[in-house]
Protein backbone atom coordinates (compact mmCIF):
# COMPACT_ATOMS: atom_id res chain seq x y z
CA UNK A 1 0.00 0.00 0.00
CA UNK A 2 1.43 3.55 -1.02
CA UNK A 3 0.49 6.58 0.33
CA UNK A 4 0.95 10.27 -1.56
CA UNK A 5 0.87 13.94 -0.98
CA UNK A 6 -0.57 16.49 -2.59
CA UNK A 7 0.00 19.99 -2.18
CA UNK A 8 -0.75 23.34 -3.80
CA UNK A 9 2.91 24.94 -4.43
CA UNK A 10 3.98 28.39 -6.02
CA UNK A 11 7.63 27.23 -5.23
CA UNK A 12 9.37 24.28 -4.68
CA UNK A 13 12.66 24.72 -2.47
CA UNK A 14 15.07 22.10 -2.82
CA UNK A 15 18.63 21.56 -2.48
CA UNK A 16 21.38 20.45 -5.05
CA UNK A 17 23.75 21.69 -7.22
CA UNK A 18 23.55 24.98 -9.14
CA UNK A 19 26.06 25.72 -11.78
CA UNK A 20 26.78 29.19 -13.70
CA UNK A 21 28.37 28.90 -17.26
CA UNK A 22 28.73 30.85 -20.27
CA UNK A 23 26.41 30.54 -22.79
CA UNK A 24 28.80 28.89 -25.13
CA UNK A 25 29.43 26.56 -22.17
CA UNK A 26 25.65 25.62 -21.99
CA UNK A 27 24.90 24.65 -25.52
CA UNK A 28 27.66 21.96 -25.34
CA UNK A 29 25.71 20.58 -21.92
CA UNK A 30 22.42 20.69 -24.49
CA UNK A 31 23.59 19.02 -27.16
CA UNK A 32 24.90 16.15 -25.13
CA UNK A 33 21.14 15.24 -24.68
CA UNK A 34 18.56 14.12 -27.73
CA UNK A 35 15.87 16.19 -26.32
CA UNK A 36 16.81 18.56 -23.89
CA UNK A 37 14.61 19.98 -20.86
CA UNK A 38 15.25 23.60 -21.22
CA UNK A 39 13.36 26.05 -18.89
CA UNK A 40 13.83 30.11 -19.80
CA UNK A 41 12.75 33.12 -17.67
CA UNK A 42 13.65 36.11 -15.89
CA UNK A 43 15.20 36.50 -12.22
CA UNK A 44 16.10 39.44 -10.28
CA UNK A 45 13.98 42.47 -8.84
CA UNK A 46 14.13 45.74 -9.83
CA UNK A 47 16.90 44.70 -12.97
CA UNK A 48 15.68 41.43 -14.46
CA UNK A 49 17.96 39.42 -15.88
CA UNK A 50 16.97 36.48 -18.35
CA UNK A 51 18.08 32.93 -17.81
CA UNK A 52 18.23 29.45 -19.01
CA UNK A 53 18.69 25.97 -17.51
CA UNK A 54 18.56 22.60 -18.14
CA UNK A 55 20.15 19.65 -15.98
CA UNK A 56 22.84 17.40 -16.77
CA UNK A 57 23.58 14.20 -14.42
CA UNK A 58 21.87 15.88 -11.43
CA UNK A 59 23.19 19.24 -11.59
CA UNK A 60 20.85 22.33 -12.72
CA UNK A 61 22.85 23.85 -15.39
CA UNK A 62 22.19 27.97 -15.74
CA UNK A 63 23.42 30.91 -18.07
CA UNK A 64 22.46 34.37 -18.12
CA UNK A 65 21.72 36.49 -21.31
CA UNK A 66 20.36 35.62 -25.11
CA UNK A 67 21.05 31.67 -25.87
CA UNK A 68 20.95 29.89 -29.02
CA UNK A 69 18.36 26.63 -28.51
CA UNK A 70 18.14 23.37 -30.45
CA UNK A 71 15.27 22.56 -32.56
CA UNK A 72 15.25 19.36 -30.57
CA UNK A 73 14.34 21.12 -26.77
CA UNK A 74 11.83 21.10 -24.93
CA UNK A 75 11.23 24.33 -24.05
CA UNK A 76 9.33 25.54 -20.75
CA UNK A 77 8.65 29.00 -20.51
CA UNK A 78 8.88 30.13 -16.66
CA UNK A 79 6.84 33.74 -15.47
CA UNK A 80 10.12 33.75 -13.04
CA UNK A 81 12.87 31.93 -11.62
CA UNK A 82 13.94 32.97 -8.16
CA UNK A 83 17.65 31.85 -7.77
CA UNK A 84 17.78 32.55 -3.84
CA UNK A 85 20.17 35.02 -2.44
Amino acid sequence: MGCGLAVDANRVIAGGVLIFVEPEVFKKFLELKEKPLVIVGETGGFKKVKVTLTTYEGAVIITRGETELPENAILVKAKEIPLGK
